[in-house]
């Protein structure tokens, strides 16, 4: 019975720990919303250097409306 007992509360304690180890909701929207962010941040620097290879290559390629 007694090893019964110390098997229990042995549970309970690690139980008890590792519920205290895992990130919260709000921790984990938060690290969520960073990371959307981040690609935005990256997506769009990258569409930026794009764009300006573009326009710096091939200037008369831009539109039909400027150059007809």
């Amino acid at each position: 019975m007694r090893h019964l007992g110390l098997l229990v509360v042995l549970i309970v304690v690690v139980s008890i720990v590792a519920t205290g180890c895992q990130p919260s909701s709000h921790d984990r929207y938060r690290q969520y919303t960073y990371r959307i962010a981040i690609e935005g941040d990256g997506i769009g620097i990258q569409d930026d250097i794009d764009a300006m290879f573009l326009l710096s290559e091939r200037p008369t390629h831009l539109s039909q409306w400027y150059f007809p």
